[in-house]
């Protein structure tokens, strides 16, 4: 295959930061083989540091003559389907990554983000990835797995996204002084975070120590200090099940629903649910398992160890450069 690729990511503030993180990953491992360039939202100039940070190029999207004879990765919920078939006609091999099995007839790759099994038949001729096998995590995720045998909880990570803009931070907050917790406790959250001045406002009301954790690059040396983690049931669940960690979720968007219900099933994550009337209630008894039960919290950490071995990028980034799929 033709060594450059283009991805074009959505990257506004309102997306949040799943789409990059996780074109980052694959595109990380698969410049080893190929040249690759980011194609940004006009209001996505923020990530191009971050990009460029792991030398890759960054730029704002302009027009589909950018990806004319190049291969193509696209990733984002807000393209239309005429943007999309109009990048189509520009390059030579398009790949897609597919949240919710809607992926075009013309993509020549489909990158599904589903671990739960799929329905084949909404796809024609494509090549698939699909499965725990292509998780798309960060390459420092396929190391050692450091799950703790500490007797007692001292230290927890709060990651609800970078906006979080239904604020499950200072529920989650509240739940552990409902549950008396005593240790210290990692926010990482967005300096752009909707209700980042209430939470900064509310950090001396808890008899637990409070680090606020901004922009951070990655999650990953923050996992590896957790006892347990609370937070959303995206990228970064998939992170804490492959390095063993012990956790509860929030299905902070509607997106996250089914492999968050996944991952409960896998035994892998405690799931709450903020659309159940005692989300909060729920949200306290769920940290409580995890606070008083080291067993509980070997047995899941063990479980989504299991599961995620943490080198699906380097599989995509195999199958984009050679087609070892």
């Amino acid at each position: 295959m033709d060594n450059k690729w283009v991805f074009r990511v959505s990257s506004a503030p309102d997306a949040g930061g799943g789409h990059v993180m996780r074109c980052l990953s694959i595109g990380r491992e698969l410049q080893k083989y190929q040249s690759i360039h980011f194609l940004l939202c006009n209001n996505g100039k923020d990530w191009i540091d971050r990009i460029k940070y792991y030398g890759i190029t960054a730029s704002i999207y302009s027009s589909p003559l950018e990806m004319e004879n190049t291969n193509v990765l696209v990733d984002g919920y807000t393209f239309s389907k005429l943007e999309i078939q109009s990048w189509r006609d520009k390059c030579k091999y398009m790949a897609l990554i597919d949240d919710d099995e809607i992926a075009p007839n013309y993509i020549d790759l489909v990158i599904s983000t589903r671990m739960d099994s799929i329905i084949y038949k909404n796809y024609k001729s494509q090549k698939i990835l699909q499965g725990s096998k292509y998780a798309l995590l960060a390459s420092e995720y396929a190391g050692k797995v450091s799950t703790n045998d500490n007797k007692e909880v001292a230290n927890i990570l709060v990651s609800c996204g970078l906006i979080d803009s239904n604020n499950f931070t200072c529920q989650v907050l509240s739940a552990l002084s409902e549950c008396n917790f005593n240790g210290n406790v990692n926010i990482a959250i967005g300096s752009q975070a909707l209700n980042l001045q209430q939470i900064t406002n509310s950090i001396n009301n808890y008899n637990f120590s409070i680090n606020l954790v901004l922009d951070s690059n990655g999650l990953h040396n923050l996992l590896i200090k957790s006892d347990i983690v609370i937070g959303a049931g995206g990228v970064s669940l998939l992170e804490r099940m492959s390095l063993g960690k012990p956790s509860v979720t929030i299905i902070a968007v509607e997106n996250q629903r089914n492999q968050a219900i996944w991952s409960k099933n896998s035994g892998a994550t405690i799931l709450v649910d903020p659309l159940e009337k005692k989300f909060q209630n729920n949200l306290m008894n769920s940290i409580n398992v995890l606070l008083k039960s080291k067993e509980r919290r070997l047995e899941m950490g063990s479980k989504g160890a299991a599961i995620i071995d943490g080198k699906g990028v380097t599989r995509v980034a195999r199958c984009m450069a050679f087609g070892e799929c």
